[in-house]
C-alpha cells in the first residue's frame, strides 16, 4: 500500500471516529450541547429550555466539535480518548486524565488556539488511568446529582452542566440567582462518594458571561 493510500485511510478513519463520537455524545442526554449539531428540532428545543439565544447554543455545539477534532488530530490515545470537554457560552471545561504534565499544558494550548474560546478551565489530572469501577461510580454520581437538580422546582436544571471525574464534581453553567446556585451546591454536597466539588457556575447577571 502506498503512503498516499495510507494517509487517505488514516484521515477517513479519524473522520468516521469523530462522527461516531459526536453522535454518541448527542445521545447521552438532551442537555448536551453537541446534540444541537444533530437536528434543527433539537436545536430549537434546547435553546428554548436553556433560556439562551439559539445562536449561543449552536455556537457551543460547534465549538465542542472543533475542540474534539483538534484533540483527535493531535493524539487519539493521549488526548481525544482521555479528555472530556464541556462547553458553556464559550467557556471550556476540561476534565479527565492525561499521562504527563506536558500533555495537560498542550491541551490548554490546543483549546486556546480555537476561535470562539473565551476561557479555558483546565481541571485535567495527571497520572495513570483508573479502573472500570471508578468510571461506573462517576456515572452514578452524575446521574444522582442530575436527578436532584431536575427534581428541584426552584432550579432551572437545564442551565447546568455536570462533569464528574475521579469522584470529583465539576459544575459549569448559569444560575438565575444566588439562592438557586446555593441549592445546586447543597444538592452536590449530598451526593455519596463525592470527594471534591468545583463550581464554575456564574450568576445570570455576571459581567463575565458572554455578551
Amino acid at each position: 500500500m502506498t503512503s498516499v493510500h495510507k494517509e487517505t485511510l488514516t484521515r477517513a478513519g479519524k473522520s468516521a471516529l469523530l462522527l461516531c463520537s459526536v453522535i454518541a455524545m448527542a445521545s447521552q442526554c438532551s442537555c448536551t450541547p453537541v446534540g444541537t449539531a444533530i437536528g434543527a428540532s433539537a436545536r430549537v428545543g434546547i435553546a428554548l429550555a436553556e433560556d439562551r439565544p439559539i445562536n449561543e447554543v449552536v455556537s457551543d455545539a460547534a465549538l465542542k466539535v472543533a475542540i474534539n477534532t483538534q484533540l483527535l488530530e493531535a493524539s487519539f490515545q493521549d488526548l481525544f480518548w482521555t479528555v472530556k470537554t464541556t462547553v458553556f457560552e464559550g467557556r471550556v471545561l476540561l476534565t479527565g486524565r492525561v499521562a504527563r504534565n506536558n500533555l495537560r499544558d498542550k491541551t490548554s494550548e490546543i483549546v486556546w488556539g480555537i476561535g470562539g474560546v473565551r476561557e479555558v478551565l483546565n481541571e485535567l489530572e495527571v497520572g495513570d488511568g483508573r479502573d472500570v469501577a471508578d468510571s461506573a461510580r462517576d456515572r452514578i454520581i452524575t446521574v444522582s446529582l442530575r436527578s436532584k437538580i431536575l427534581g428541584d422546582q426552584q432550579i432551572s436544571g437545564i442551565n447546568y452542566k455536570i462533569s464528574t471525574y475521579n469522584h470529583a464534581i465539576y459544575l459549569i453553567g448559569v444560575a438565575q440567582s444566588r439562592n438557586e446556585m446555593d441549592r445546586v451546591v447543597a444538592h452536590a454536597r449530598e451526593v455519596r462518594y463525592v470527594r471534591k466539588l468545583v463550581n464554575y457556575v456564574l450568576l445570570s447577571k455576571d459581567p463575565r458571561r458572554a455578551q
